[in-house]
């Protein structure tokens, strides 16, 4: 006997199956036409969701919902094995022959296939006049199925509002056409491919002698109708009645050569493939992809886009506190590092005043310290300081900055671009209000804390 925690596991496994954007389907049905609310505290929409396998306690929404999938699944089935136990049923009787062991060929073909090409023609036409369109038309199979579903469903307690709600989802309009096309194409598929296997036994269990006969037509329009079947199988190397063949065919015809009998049998196998089972197999993975690219592309609703824009926007929220946090906690640490720094600044030695200097963003008057300084420079705008970037400094580079002014992001790149250019380069700063910011922007840009200096003028 399964125990109570073994099931609940194998209904998690069964949940995880649908989609998150089927639960956001369901939740959203659900919230607009009952009392289910999604949790307003959660981390993100795929946790809130999970709401729908708590509630209700009895039996949640979501474990009906996968119930109701596979009843959906399972129905499915069981029309594709009725329409394959059918096509095995209905070549028998086609192919009854007559006490001289005849059987009309082309009157067997109309049998076999030319339901199948109606429906097919039907088919296009209404893809082609319906297929632009959204309908929800769900046909005569697929609403039996549906009625069945909830039918056996009403006996596992689901109850109408997950049944709504998973139809609405399972069925929308826009994909509706490609899941009858898909259910259609496979049960037609199914019911070709059984009457083939059932044909391929009575040929390899019964010797038939295969004629055509005609009140209106002539040997003329058989002969054409023949050549054309034969095309495709011809193509591919198949055997299959020549003039020779037709001709000798005739319901008049006492006798019938066994290569005759063998090129007919060809035909007649090779049509069902070449013109009912393939065609039927190919289009059904063709609405199958059709359906599955539509549900992927299907609208959002209102209430699912006020859904999601909830969740978002508690999921930015959260993020943005984080990254607060974070910045907050890394500008104390830079804070308490840039006073250590500050306080252990040094003045520039009198040796460095015979180096190379910069003046970055300098309106003030020179300092008197750097008045006797031969190799200086004012760096005000972009092309004075890519020139002096782009040049090459024999001698150690010193980059003065005023402390009165506070650095922006284009300080941030002119000194990420002077450490990747001059690693050695020693960051300067006058003292002001804004030493600190300096301080930590040298230091985030790639200057070594032992290239941080303070410029102590002699008024100082």
């Amino acid at each position: 006997m399964t125990s109570l925690p073994e099931k609940n596991l194998s209904f998690e496994a069964s949940t995880s199956r649908l989609s998150l954007r089927a639960r956001l389907s369901v939740a959203a049905w659900l919230e607009s036409h009952t009392d289910f609310r999604l949790p307003h505290q959660a981390a993100n929409l795929d946790s809130a969701l999970q709401a729908l396998n708590n509630t209700p306690k009895e039996q949640s929404y979501l474990v009906q919902v996968t119930q109701l999938a596979r009843y959906f699944q399972r129905g499915l089935w069981l029309i594709f094995a009725l329409t394959f136990v059918l096509g095995l049923l209905a070549v028998p009787p086609a192919f009854a022959v007559s006490a001289s062991g005849t059987v009309n060929i082309f009157w067997l073909l109309i049998v076999l296939l030319g339901f199948h090409g109606v429906n097919l023609l039907i088919w296009f036409i209404a893809l082609l006049a319906l297929g632009r369109g959204a309908t929800r038309s769900k046909g005569i199979l697929l609403g039996s199925l549906i009625l069945i579903s909830n039918k056996i469903g009403k006996y596992s307690h689901i109850n109408s509002l997950s049944s709504t709600a998973f139809w609405h989802w399972q069925c929308s309009k826009h994909s509706n056409p490609w899941l009858l096309s898909a259910i259609s194409h496979t049960a037609w598929c199914c019911y070709l491919f059984a009457g083939f296997l059932m044909t391929l036994l009575l040929l390899l269990t019964n010797q038939v002698n295969f004629v055509w006969e005609t009140t209106l037509l002539g040997e003329q329009q058989f002969l054409w109708l023949t050549q054309q079947l034969s095309v495709l199988p011809n193509l591919l190397g198949i055997a299959v009645p020549d003039q020779v063949d037709i001709l000798a065919s005739r319901i008049d015809i006492v006798s019938q050569a066994p290569n005759t009998r063998q090129h007919w049998a060809n035909l007649l196998l090779a049509s069902l493939i070449l013109y009912g089972v393939l065609p039927r197999f190919l289009l059904g993975l063709f609405s199958v992809f059709m359906y599955r690219l539509k549900r992927l592309t299907l609208p959002k609703t209102t209430q699912e886009l006020a859904i999601e824009r909830r969740y978002q926007e508690q999921s930015r929220s959260q993020i943005l506190d984080k990254e607060k946090l974070n910045k907050d906690a890394q500008d104390q640490h830079l804070n308490a590092s840039g006073l250590h720094q500050q306080s252990c600044l040094s003045a520039i030695p009198n040796a460095s005043l015979n180096n190379t200097w910069g003046l970055f963003e300098w309106s003030q008057p020179i300092p008197e310290r750097l008045t006797g300084v031969q190799d200086r420079c004012v760096l005000n705008d972009a092309s004075q300081q890519q020139d002096f970037l782009a040049a090459s400094h024999p001698q150690p580079v010193y980059i003065l900055v005023d402390g009165e002014h506070s650095p922006d992001r284009g300080s941030r790149r002119f000194l990420l671009s002077l450490c990747a250019s001059f690693p050695d380069a020693s960051l300067v700063i006058t003292n002001g209000s804004f030493s600190n910011a300096w301080q930590r922007t040298g230091l985030e840009s790639g200057i070594r804390p032992d290239q941080l200096f303070t410029l102590q003028d002699d008024k100082e």
